[in-house]
């Protein structure tokens, strides 16, 4: 009985170890069930079927993006090389041993591992036909220095690769892309094209130029920026910058002039009486041409970058359609009164006489300011001589002074006896007027 036990045993222990060698022997070169590379699952699948499908799988999804240099695009595909992947399974436990019994049933995701590989002539060959196909004859060039460039000075041109590919090169640099793992080489990045010689000492070079350049004036006219700079004024230099060119810097002058002067235009006055006058006169902004022109040409020779007022002859209280302002001096001729406003408040009034009517000697109407004021100064003209304590001329040889010859202002004298032009006053109003006027003072002269 008992060595019918031992026998049945026996069978059992070999069938066992049989279906088991059996099961091995089915499982050689296949993955344990529950294998899984890159999520895909193995379970079971021989490894050179698992080499086959990663290999396939790469090549359908390969793709590599060639870009020239104006942009086109022409693309590699994995079918073109003959591209495959050989996948390296050798970290994966090969079911070899009984210790897969303990594997069964659990499941293990693997990295997929390996390298890819192609066929070299079929790359070289397309790289060939790629090169004689997209390469020009245009040649490389050299970086230089622009001319003069109107609003950024003296630039760098840059290089320029030329239109000849080397095969060379881009072999090279799509078996890079390809081990890297790319999908894109750009050519002109990858250094295919024919490069340009290096010039030395060019962004040096460049500085000097630009720092030769005139400076720049900034004109200030209350507020309103008028800008010379070399865009205009390079070309009023000689070649090596040293002279420059006075008629050329005189025209700008007396364009400016012509531009910005105010002096002489007609203005609107309001009188102290209510009534709204058209007056023209001196008054105003006037540019000094001479002044002007050799102050410019010291700046410029210089090569200053300033910012300044104009040279004047004349100036005015401000810009603008009211440049008169609210303090001034308002001459009455026909009602022979002067008024004197200071901030738009009148702190004096005066009679006076004006130039003689018969004589010819009239007053001129109009807008001026005053030149200076001095004490103690004597008039003198063909056929007079005057000595007055107060001095205040506004128009050439017309101005405000006292008139101590005189016992009577006012009315109708200055029709037939009244002065030379000049705008006689009582000493005290003239004591008075000296002590608040200042040159450039608003002197408004009206009938």
């Amino acid at each position: 009985m008992k060595k019918q036990i031992l026998i049945s045993l026996g069978v059992s222990v070999l069938t066992i170890i049989s279906l088991l060698l059996l099961f091995l022997t089915f499982m050689e070169g296949r993955f344990f069930p529950g294998t899984m590379v890159n999520q895909v699952d193995l379970s079971l699948m021989k490894r050179e079927e698992a080499a086959e499908y990663f290999s396939n799988w790469k090549q359908e999804e390969f793709g590599l993006s060639l870009v020239d240099k104006e942009g086109n695009t022409e693309l590699l595909s994995g079918k073109e090389i003959q591209l495959r992947y050989a996948p390296d399974f050798s970290a994966i436990p090969k079911p070899d041993s009984f210790l897969m019994l303990f594997s069964l049933g659990k499941q293990k995701d693997y990295p997929l591992k390996g390298s890819l590989a192609y066929d070299e002539s079929l790359l070289r060959s397309f790289v060939e036909k790629y090169a004689a196909s997209h390469s020009t004859d245009e040649s490389p060039r050299e970086g230089f220095l622009s001319a003069y460039v109107p609003g950024a000075g003296y630039l760098i041109g840059e290089e320029k690769q030329g239109g000849k590919i080397s095969a060379e090169v881009l072999e090279n640099a799509i078996k890079n892309a390809i081990q890297e793992g790319k999908n894109l080489v750009r050519l002109e990045d990858a250094g295919v094209y024919e490069e340009a010689e290096k010039r030395e000492n060019l962004e040096s070079l460049k500085d000097e130029k630009n720092k030769s350049l005139p400076g720049t004036v900034r004109y200030n006219f209350s507020g309103e920026i008028v800008e010379l700079n070399s865009d205009t004024t390079l070309s009023w230099f000689t070649e090596d910058g040293s002279k420059l060119d006075n008629q050329r810097v005189k025209e700008y002058v007396k364009n400016l002039k012509t531009y910005t002067d105010t002096s002489g235009k007609e203005r609107s006055f309001l009188t102290e009486d209510g009534r709204v006058l058209s007056l023209g006169g001196k008054y105003g902004f006037s540019i000094s041409e001479k002044k002007e022109v050799k102050q410019l040409s010291e700046n410029l020779l210089a090569k200053e970058n300033i910012v300044r007022d104009a040279e004047y002859e004349t100036v005015a209280a401000s810009r603008g359609a009211d440049d008169i302002g609210n303090t001034y001096v308002e001459v009455d001729i026909g009602r022979q009164k002067i008024f004197y406003f200071e901030n738009g408040v009148q702190l004096l009034s005066s009679d006076c006489v004006t130039g003689n009517i018969a004589r010819r000697h009239g007053t001129p109407d109009g807008i001026y300011s005053l030149t200076y004021k001095a004490r103690n100064a004597t008039l003198k003209g063909p056929d007079y001589e005057a000595k007055v304590n107060y001095w205040m001329p506004f128009n050439r040889g017309i101005g405000f002074h006292d008139a101590l010859w005189r016992n009577r202002f006012g009315g109708s004298i200055y029709r037939n006896a009244g002065s030379h032009g000049c705008i006689n006053l009582p000493f005290n109003s003239a004591q008075n007027l000296y002590q608040k006027v200042y040159q450039g003072i608003p002197v408004v002269c009206h009938y």
